[in-house]
Parts: structure tokens; sequence; C-alpha cells
């Protein structure tokens, strides 16, 4: 009964999303539906991990077919543009676990990584080995992502309608970039590419397999001369794989996480929003310097998951080049760098004890 509600709500809630012109309705309506009903106990559904990342994969061939060409070239003109957004981010990070520690009195370890952009996985997996508490970081992460996810639905589509920095003139074109026309080879090819990515990141260590791994093949077919493309994925079959995912991600959330944020909740918001902020004044400078549509811009500033950043980019049918590139190179300095940060940062900024006065030696 459970699960025929959820999916019931699920379906209303991203029609309604759909109806309001937002973003990512398919991911964001059951996510929120999902969300709901594990905070309130209600174990609708345990969605396999094979499932997950058969939907991972699925969304990961739906951007395969969305790169232009001559990407590369881009990227490499702009590499210093890259290097200061992943730093930028990083060190607003950083900072934001600072005043985090310092408002609710969290250990530094804890708050500095739970608010690292991006990996949220891992750096729940690392934070018992870095001696920091599982429980809060894994909360403080989700809770972080659930606020950064609700305002990209939001600010999407806001951001379409500004002026651009450069060319001042709106983004809306951008939203409705026409996809690549149907085939029934080019749909061989688009299950091939989501075999091999669900494979790879069920067999190997690869973070973000299922997306990269079909991105990076479809970019090999045109070396080798195969000239077809991805098709799109028939829309109930995209439908479902971002309903699974908003299932997974809504999930996580329990009744203890409540709990357990309820005195750091408020903290936990004021914090996460000045990031975004943060990460707005970066999305205007890529947009400035790349020329880029706003929301595909703040889509790559944004200090999101990978996997749900680069579904609101394949919704969206924005510059999914750069969002992916971006968010990617971003995650691969966290994971490589965000533990070692995070326990140099409290190391670092631990008080050290007070020295104890030496005794007056009596006569």
């Amino acid at each position: 009964m459970r699960l025929f509600l959820l999916i019931v709500l699920s379906v209303a809630l991203a029609l309604v999303f759909r109806a309001l012109h937002l973003p990512g309705a398919w991911l964001f309506g059951p996510l929120a539906v999902s969300a709901l009903f594990a905070v309130r106990g209600w174990q609708a559904v345990s969605l396999p991990l094979p499932l997950y990342l058969a939907a991972q994969a699925v969304i990961g061939t739906s951007l395969a077919g969305s790169f232009p060409p001559g990407v590369f070239p881009e990227w490499g003109r702009h590499a210093g543009l890259f290097a200061f957004a992943v730093l930028f981010i990083l060190a607003a990070s950083l900072l934001n676990g600072l005043l985090l520690s310092r408002l609710t009195r969290l250990p530094l370890i804890v708050s500095l990584l739970g608010t690292m952009p991006g990996g949220a996985g891992a750096m729940t997996a690392m934070s018992d080995s870095l001696g920091a508490d599982t429980r809060l970081v894994t909360s403080i992460q989700y809770v972080r992502i659930l606020l950064v996810l609700g305002t990209l639905a939001i600010a999407a589509p806001v951001l379409a309608h500004l002026p651009h920095p450069a060319s001042g003139q709106p983004a809306v074109a951008a939203l409705v970039r026409p996809v690549a026309p149907f085939s029934g080879i080019g749909l061989l090819v688009t299950i091939a590419l989501a075999a091999t990515g669900w494979l790879a990141a069920a067999k190997t260590p690869i973070p973000a397999a299922a997306f990269l791994v079909p991105i990076s093949l479809s970019f090999a077919l045109g070396p080798l001369g195969i000239a077809v493309k991805p098709s799109p994925w028939p829309w109930p079959i995209l439908a479902a794989a971002y309903m699974a995912m908003g299932w997974r991600i809504g999930g996580r959330f329990h009744p203890s996480t409540i709990a357990t944020l309820r005195r750091v909740l408020p903290a936990v918001c004021g914090t996460t929003a000045l990031l975004l902020l943060a990460s707005a004044l970066l999305a205007w400078m890529i947009a400035w310097r790349m020329d880029v549509d706003l929301p595909s811009a703040y889509l790559a500033a944004t200090p999101g998951g990978l996997d749900s950043v680069a579904a609101v980019a394949a919704d969206l049918h924005g510059e999914t080049a750069v969002v992916l590139a971006m968010q990617f190179a971003r995650l691969l300095c966290v994971l490589a760098f965000g533990p070692w940060l995070a326990r140099g940062g409290a190391h670092w900024m631990r008080t050290p004890p007070p020295m104890k006065p030496n005794p007056t030696p009596t006569p």
C-alpha cells in the first residue's frame, strides 16, 4: 500500500512541477515524496543498488548525445578558469565548515567533512576512519544536498530569464535546445553505452562511472569513424530513471536524522545559503568569461552532487559539457584532497589545552 501511495504521489508531484515548468520535475517530485516518507519512518521502497546504477546509466547516456563537437579545445582555452572555479568552491566550503563549527560548537572535522561540495557518499564513508561522527557528517551532507537541489529547481528557470553578463540577452533559448533525432541504430548504441556504464559502475571504483563511461565512449565514436550518435530514450524510461534516483536520494533520510539535526539545522541552512551565494557569484563569472548561459553556469558552480546536477542539466538541455567537466573536476579534487584538507584543517585549528601553572614550591 505504501509503495502504491509513493508511486502515485511521486507522479502527481512530478506532473505539478512539470506544469510549473520547473527543471528536473521527475527527479525532484519523487525525491520530495521519498524524503517525506523516510522522515516519517515509512520504508515504502528500498531501491537496490544495481537498479540505482541502471538509472544513472540511463541518464548518463541521455547526456552523452548532448555534447557539442569541438568541446575539448574549448575546455583547454578555459583551463585557468576551471582551476579557479574548483579552488574557489573548495575554499568557500572550507570557510563554510569553519563557520558552521563556530556557530554550533560541532567538532571541526565533522563540519568540514559535512560541507565538502560533492562526494557525499565518500565523505560519509571516510568519516569514521578520520575520527568524525559518521551520523552527523551524513546528516549535514544530505541536508545540504536537499537545500542545493531545492534551489536548483527554483533558480534555473529564474536565471534563464536574466540578461547574460556578456551579451545582455536572456538564455531562454538554451532551455529548449532540440535533442538528437531518434533512430533504431542510435537506440542500440544508447543501450550498449548504458550497459557499459552500468558494468563499469558496478565492477570498478571509477567515481560516477555510470555517467562518465557512456559519455567518454560517446566521445570516442567520432575519432573511430562511427558517425552514429546515441538516440534519446523514450520519455517513460527517462522519467523512470529520474524517479528511481529521486527515491534513492530522498530515502536516505530517517527520523534519527531530524533528531540529530534539530539543534544545528538553522546554522546548516544559514551556512549553506552563504555557500550558494558564493556559487551564484562564481556562476556569473563563468557565464561572463566562457559565454555560456546563466542556468548552465549555475549548474557548473553549484556545490551539489554530480548525479543530481547532471540529471538537471540533461533536463534543461543546456551546456552539459561545461557543467559535467567542472563538476567532475571538483569531484576528483574533493575525493583526492577533501579528507586531507578536513583532517589538516581540524588539526591546525585545534586549540591546545591550557598549561597548568607550576605548583608553588613550599619553603
